[in-house]
């Protein structure tokens, strides 16, 4: 899978609702069946640096959760 593919795969899933990490690489993996775990970091920080999306905390559940950055 490219890098590109990767990508909007993920903005799709946040396009549903914010999510962990974790909860993006399990429906990544429930999508695609195969994943690389480097590349799916890599990417998702990626995503971040670009300002496309952001991270945050949520200090009740002690997680970090990503959602789009709205424009």
């Amino acid at each position: 899978m490219t890098r590109e593919i990767l990508k909007n795969k993920i903005i799709e899933l946040l396009k549903r609702k914010d999510m962990t990490s974790i909860e993006l690489r399990n429906e990544l993996l429930n999508e695609i069946g195969n994943l690389n775990a480097v590349e799916f970091r890599e990417t998702l920080a990626e995503l971040v640096k670009e300002g496309i999306v952001e991270k945050y905390p949520v200090y009740e559940k002690k997680k970090f959760y990503f959602r789009l950055k709205s424009s």
